[in-house]
């Protein structure tokens, strides 16, 4: 259990940690980001140089890799919540 609590209190911080890397790739990707279809609405074709300079792609592995980070700290943190109610009760102590 010692070690299960040591990895939610670090995975807690990195899992905050994304939620702020969150914010600013996502906040990238709106201001910078325009598919295909975006361009198609606008009735221009995709330009030759579009497709390998603006996709994002730090950004989308950013939100990819702190995924993993809250996903992992979720799991973690629901197997203790399971573990300790699945617990016996410590016995009383007579002092």
């Amino acid at each position: 259990m010692k070690y299960l609590n040591s990895a939610i209190s670090i995975l807690g911080v990195f899992s905050f940690l994304s939620l702020l890397a969150f914010y600013g790739a996502l906040h990238d990707i709106w201001h910078d980001y325009a598919s295909s279809e975006v361009w198609a609405h606008a009735g221009q074709p995709l330009p030759e140089w579009y497709a390998t300079v603006n996709r994002c792609p730090l950004e989308w592995g950013v939100v990819q890799v702190g995924f993993l980070f809250v996903l992992a700290f979720h799991v973690l943190f629901f197997v203790r919540i399971i573990k300790s109610q699945s617990a016996p009760a410590p016995k009383p102590t007579l002092n």
